[in-house]
């Protein structure tokens, strides 16, 4: 058959063009109207049919008649008769006619399906479905009328039967768009998010797949594929939606236990197995992803940090030897250190109290060595406290009319001051807190100014430090906005 409005060749059995859209209307809607006029007029018909008989009636009880009104009564119920034959003839017509067309609209597919979406449109399901199972009678293996049907089906309840249809939709045509989007939700009703998954992993179209992606859980897939590299590498895993990745490094199978994917991996040196799979928002959890390599590269010589652990009784400074072009990144939460870490500057003092310091050699390739671990207990016996201290930086810097009142109010401007305690230290022999100086704007933003000030722990004495090329510190007194020499008048 030829589509009406393109003109293309359409398949057998098909109410819709496939190419333009057109809808073929193979028959004339069939309408109740249509019927009942048929009705009115067969009964017009039958009484006139009937007159006749009732005059004759009449003139046969009529006594006394003339003979010749018997004669043209004779020829009048003979014309009759006639035009009876006639319209008895053309009843059996009608009538086979009405059979036929009721016969047809019975056993045609496509009257069944335009009368069961006249009454969707009319929200009249349970009666659009009967149409549509008629049509499916004739038809099983029409799409639209399966889906019209599940789409009844929902809207009566019968989720199951509804379901069904769906699948058999999607058994005839992979990529059926509404039978994937008619079962996602209602499995999302259901909260039955695996049979989701399991629905999408199956679907051939892109499209679709992307369009539900957030329920989809494919497994995590590593940028980097596994082999053999000669340098450091950082694996970045990537998921198909918003979820949760778990991964191992050693070949053994993650858990909702193990460590969980937030930035590139790093591989340093050696063999690793990872292993990965992917939990998306809903619970579900995706195959597992395998990547074996190996990072062939020579690690650098772990740090030499001086002094050992131990206990001390005053502030050092801690040493080490570091490699051209090498660099030394440690940490003081007891984690392991890497390039991310806090970098060795060349001046860390020992923290006071009990601290574990853990330090790594990370060489120009990124390649980190071993861990060196240090542990040390400083204890001081101050006379002064960290506050006391503070308190009387404050004071000092305050008489000598550096800030204008103890909150570090500074002097035609509108911020403040601030003094943050970062280590101690020994001087010439005399032991310290040390303080830095911030400038906070009223904004909240603060800055460092440039100036060091530091407080014997033991006499409260307080002066600015100033940093030599040579990595020392020379002490000036704070008085009145003047610089002298600091204690004992000699440089570090």
């Amino acid at each position: 058959m030829k589509c009406p409005k393109c003109g293309r060749m359409m398949k057998e059995g098909k109410l819709y063009c496939e190419h333009c859209g057109e809808e073929i209307k193979i028959v004339p809607d069939f309408e109740p109207e249509i019927e009942n006029s048929i009705h009115i007029n067969l009964s017009h018909i039958a009484t006139e049919i009937t007159s006749p008989f009732e005059e004759k009636e009449a003139v046969e009880n009529e006594d006394g008649k003339e003979k010749s009104a018997d004669r043209k009564m004779k020829r009048r119920l003979s014309t009759k008769k006639k035009l009876f034959a006639s319209v008895a003839v053309l009843l059996a017509g009608l009538v086979s006619v009405f059979l036929v067309l009721q016969l047809f609209f019975w056993f045609h597919p496509g009257v069944q399906y335009d009368r069961a979406q006249k009454a969707m449109e009319r929200l009249q399901y349970e009666k659009a479905a009967a149409y549509f199972e008629r049509a499916l009678e004739l038809s099983p293996a029409d799409i639209s009328c399966l889906a019209g049907l599940s789409r009844c089906y929902l809207e009566l309840g019968k989720e199951e039967e509804a379901e069904a249809l769906c699948l058999e939709i999607l058994s005839m045509d992979p990529s059926n768009a509404e039978a994937y989007g008619r079962l996602i939700a209602l499995y999302g009703q259901r909260e039955q998010y695996e049979s989701i998954h399991r629905l999408l992993l199956d679907c051939p179209d892109n499209d679709i797949k992307n369009q539900y992606s957030d329920y989809l859980a494919e497994k995590p897939e590593a940028e980097a594929k596994g082999g053999t590299y000669q340098k450091v590498m950082n694996i970045r895993l990537i998921a198909n939606s918003t979820g949760v990745i778990y991964y191992t490094l050693d070949g053994s199978d993650p858990d909702e236990n193990s460590d969980i994917y937030t930035n590139p991996i790093p591989l340093e040196a050696g063999p690793y197995i990872l292993k990965a799979f992917f939990v998306n928002q809903y619970g579900v959890k995706s195959d597992m992803t395998v990547e074996e390599y190996y990072i062939d590269v020579v690690l650098p010589k772990a740090p030499d940090v001086q002094p050992k652990s131990g206990v001390y009784a005053r502030p050092h400074l801690l040493e080490m030897e570091i490699p051209e072009d090498y660099s030394v990144y440690y940490t003081l939460d007891g984690s392991d250190p890497d390039s991310n870490s806090t970098l060795y500057d060349g001046e860390l003092w020992m923290p006071v109290g009990h601290t574990l310091l853990r330090f790594v050699t990370v060489s120009p390739s990124g390649v980190c060595s071993e861990v060196c671990e240090r542990q040390y207990t400083l204890d001081l016996h101050p006379l002064l406290s960290m506050e006391a201290a503070s308190n009387q930086l404050m004071l000092t810097l305050k008489n000598a009319g550096v800030i204008s009142d103890l909150q570090g109010g500074v002097t035609s401007k509108e911020g403040r001051n601030i003094y943050t305690y970062k280590h101690t230290m020994t001087i010439n022999g005399h032991n310290y807190y040390f303080y830095r100086e911030y400038y906070e704007e009223s904004a909240g933003t603060s800055n460092a100014t440039g100036r060091d000030y530091v407080v014997n722990y033991m006499s409260g004495e307080c002066y600015e430090a100033v940093q030599q090329e040579d990595h020392t510190f020379r002490l000036l007194r704070i008085e009145a906005q003047e610089a002298e020499t600091g204690e004992n008048g000699e440089e570090s």
